[in-house]
């Protein structure tokens, strides 16, 4: 027998479809008694974290987006993974620790054709991944709360410095060298790096304005925690979700001159759309019939089974967009959610020696890794490295299934090279492995988190870009408000309407 409870479907277990989830299952164990409370069952076609959100450098900053439309929310979500931290155990758990943040430009012989590093920089800044260095540290400067510590090299033409360039942290708990030349002050606060490469050195972060996670320790560990909530989570492929009791108008459409043998009311013709649309309609209220549920919505898995729902949240990151194809999401345009997958490469190594609590942005002079192409370096609790880089491509539609293989071996290749040129503590034998992801990038570079607004009760949260770690817990939590409470009273989500842009 079907169950009476209200039951809400959360499709996508990445870090927001999983955030959502938790919050939504925490949420709803505080309000009900166990037998009454209502279901919350998580959907994913392959293991949790399968895509960016297992795939990510996990790095949190909470000031990057100042000034732009997700302040809010970035502000919010770094003081939330906090929170979480502390109430789970994070540091031991997912490697959470805060952490002192650097750019860095560094030469780098040979250099590459001056064509194909021009390429690079007629990207828009849509679909750009990592902030340049000159952006991270105006962004950087325009907060009180983040240290900016810049060292250049004096032979450097654009270096220009004196000792009203050091700047004093609000939070405190750094030390750091007399301001001077960087050839002088690299080895001691960067020793990892071959200093005697690093042209210009700038602190932008300190470890209360900046820190890390691995992100599918993160995705995973909060999971294992909704589910002692009650969350429900089910492996399998939506194909569909579909409106009970929907029926389809008719369209009419020239199809060709030839009449069909199936009429409309009023002797129409109708078009092949409402046929199909009608025939699909019909099996959908046979179904609900079946299954003896009133419930608004049908979930329908590649595997057959059908799971009745009252409230479903989509959070498929780049592939967000399969929901056009989906019935109930009938009343939202492709324009409404342009969202897409920039695909980027990244690399784990084991260093020959540890490697402090610190993350580089590296811009690496003579190659395509520079301005929106830097390198970023994040060195793990548990010894490893983690490199990203190589987002040289436009954002394109991602493959099929998640899991499969997207990654250019050319692609890892130059970024294990780069790295061996510029690292003195990492070595091409110490790479683990290289591979790719596909962050979800919104052209208008902010997310999609809101309700449909035709809907009864259909939302979407995805196109995080690169930030998706930092801001899906935020989102997840917002979400859970707007499902269980009717409204989000956390964040103003107004900036993140579906109906915004178009």
């Amino acid at each position: 027998m079907p169950s009476d409870k209200e039951t809400i479907v959360i499709i996508g277990a990445g870090i927001v479809g999983v955030s959502t989830a938790y919050f939504t299952a925490k949420r709803l164990a505080k309000q009900y008694v166990e037998n009454e409370r209502p279901r919350v069952i998580l959907l994913e076609q392959c293991e949790p974290g399968c895509s960016a959100s297992g795939k990510s450098g996990g790095f949190l900053a909470r000031h990057w987006s100042d000034g732009t439309d997700t302040e809010q929310l970035a502000q919010f979500s770094y003081d939330l993974h906090a929170k979480l931290a502390q109430e789970h155990n994070g540091s031991e758990r997912w490697g959470y620790r805060p952490l002192n943040t650097f750019c860095a430009e560094i030469d780098r012989i040979p250099v590459m054709p001056a064509k194909q590093h021009k390429a690079v920089h007629q990207r828009s800044e849509a679909e750009s991944v990592v902030t340049s260095i000159e952006v991270i540290a105006a962004r950087a400067h325009g907060s009180s709360s983040v240290t900016t510590l810049e060292y250049s090299n004096p032979s450097t033409p654009s270096a220009s410095l004196d000792n009203d360039n050091q700047q004093t942290s609000t939070h405190g708990s750094i030390s750091v060298p007399d301001v001077g030349s960087v050839k002088e002050v690299a080895p001691q606060m960067v020793p990892w790096l071959k200093t005697s490469l690093v042209n210009k050195l700038r602190q932008v972060g300190d470890t209360g304005s900046t820190a890390q996670v691995d992100p599918l320790k993160l995705t995973r560990t909060l999971l294992a925690e909704a589910k002692g909530y009650g969350l429900e989570h089910i492996r399998g492929k939506v194909i569909d979700v579909a409106e009970t009791g929907y029926r389809p108008p008719i369209i009419e459409l020239s199809i060709d001159s030839k009449p069909a043998n199936i009429r409309a009311p009023g002797n129409r013709q109708p078009s092949v759309l409402s046929i199909v649309n009608a025939t699909h309609t019909e099996d959908i209220n046979l179904k609900a019939k079946k299954l003896g549920t009133t419930k608004p919505y049908i979930v329908l898995l590649d595997q057959g089974q059908d799971i009745p729902a009252d409230k479903i949240v989509v959070a498929c990151g780049a592939w967000v967009t399969s929901c056009l194809r989906w019935e109930a999401f009938r009343d939202v345009s492709a324009s409404q959610i342009p969202i897409q997958g920039l695909r980027v490469h990244y690399l784990l190594a084991k260093p020959k020696e540890q490697i402090p609590a610190q993350a580089v942005f590296a811009e690496i002079n003579g190659t395509v890794y520079s301005g929106e192409d830097a390198i970023e370096i994040y060195p793990r609790p548990d010894g490893s490295v983690f490199i990203c880089g190589e987002a040289l491509d436009d954002p394109e539609m991602p493959p099929h299934n998640p899991f499969e293989p997207v990654y250019s071996k050319r692609a890892t290749g130059r970024l294990k090279q780069i790295v061996n040129d510029v690292t003195s503590a990492l070595s091409f034998d110490m790479i683990q492995y290289g591979l790719a992801c596909h962050l979800p990038v919104h052209a208008q570079g902010i997310p999609v988190i809101s309700k449909v607004p035709s809907s009864k009760a259909l939302y979407i949260a995805a196109g995080h870009g690169c930030w998706g770690i930092l801001n899906g817990p935020a989102t997840g939590l917002a979400v859970s408000e707007l499902l269980v409470d009717g409204e989000c009273t956390s964040l103003d989500l107004s900036n993140f309407r579906l109906d915004r842009w178009y």
